[in-house]
């Protein structure tokens, strides 16, 4: 169980490692009272991230706007980091959907693919060689997949381009 000291010490705080209510704090919550967590509309919360991420989020309009990656970059939020060079950093999801799942990010500030253009090719490449290393890394010789999420359709949640790796069990086809 995670200690609430980190993790939103009080009711509906936000929690000082992602900056919203989170997933982790929501359930240790609901275990703890039994009961549902409700919202002002009396529906069981969910964490903004949750639900960023069953629906996506509208970009920002401001595409240097701060996310929480860029805090990651800057280590004001810890992440487990499992490869980092002058380019990229790629670091555990905090709410993994196999046994691996690694975001690559690029350190130069790109919001989403869509905004990519073709001075960034090299990058965007340098991300792919980089998921390859980070699943040889971890012993993904049977498989794995890359996904990159793009606008709200696409259920981007964080506007900083990240490249989901995802493996250690067999995937099934068609996602989403």
């Amino acid at each position: 169980e995670a200690d609430l000291s980190t993790h939103g010490a009080q009711r509906w705080s936000l929690c000082k490692l992602c900056d919203e209510l989170c997933a982790d704090c929501i359930e240790i919550r609901q275990k703890r009272a039994e009961k549902p967590i409700v919202n002002a509309r009396g529906a069981p919360y969910k964490s903004a991230r949750v639900a960023m991420s069953e629906t996506g989020v509208k970009p920002p309009e401001d595409d240097q706007e701060d996310t929480i990656f860029d805090k990651i970059l800057r280590k004001e939020i810890p992440a487990d980091v499992v490869y980092e060079d002058d380019r990229c950093l790629a670091f555990r999801d905090i709410a993994p959907t196999a046994p691996t799942h690694v975001l690559v990010i690029p350190k130069k500030k790109l919001s989403m693919l869509d905004k990519a253009g073709e001075e960034d090719a090299e990058l965007l490449g340098h991300m792919l060689l980089t998921c390859k290393r980070v699943a040889e890394m971890d012993n993904l010789g049977n498989g794995y997949r890359v996904v990159v999420n793009n606008g709200k359709q696409g259920c981007q949640s964080v506007y900083h381009l990240h490249m989901h790796l995802v493996g250690g069990r067999q995937l099934s086809w068609p996602p989403g």
